[in-house]
């Protein structure tokens, strides 16, 4: 089962503001993909959470773009802050599903920058399968994880 950014907001909305600072309080995140031979590739990329979605954009000629076309499974990973990790690191899992074109408009008209050609952009939203927030607390690492299908659950390492 997958939901949209804006399903997972409405199901836990204070894991997805948590989740949503982490992703925002750097430009880049890392992706990982599956190569044609099944090892991981990470990737850096922008990662921007709006209109009720995270979107995955890409040159139409990277190989994550290839990847994702042949396996649309992915884990996109937030830039932790400090070591500490006093307010955490955030994973999000899921499924890229091709953008298409209400959905390509949508993601241009609200960009940091004008795209005036999306000829070469690969665009994908992600349809999310498992979101993790992981954080010391109390002297001890807390993650928090969420599925649609399992709801929240809290593990204190």
């Amino acid at each position: 089962m997958t939901v949209t950014w804006s399903r997972f907001r409405e199901a836990e909305p204070e894991l997805e503001a948590s989740v949503r600072e982490r992703f925002e309080s750097h430009r880049h995140a890392v992706m990982a993909t599956l190569r044609l031979d099944g090892a991981p590739r990470l990737s850096g990329m922008e990662a921007p959470i709006r209109d009720g979605h995270l979107w995955l954009a890409m040159d139409d000629n990277s190989r994550k773009t290839d990847d994702l076309r042949r396996d649309a499974r992915f884990s996109i990973h937030s830039a932790p802050d400090d070591e500490r990790l006093a307010l955490g690191d955030a994973r999000v899992e899921g499924r890229a599903v091709p953008a298409l074109g209400p959905e390509v408009s949508l993601f241009v008209k609200g960009h940091r920058f004008p795209i005036n050609d999306t000829s070469t952009m690969a665009l994908f939203r992600a349809d999310i399968t498992r979101v993790v927030l992981a954080r010391v607390e109390d002297r001890g690492l807390l993650v928090i994880s969420w599925t649609p299908e399992g709801g929240l659950r809290k593990t204190r390492l």
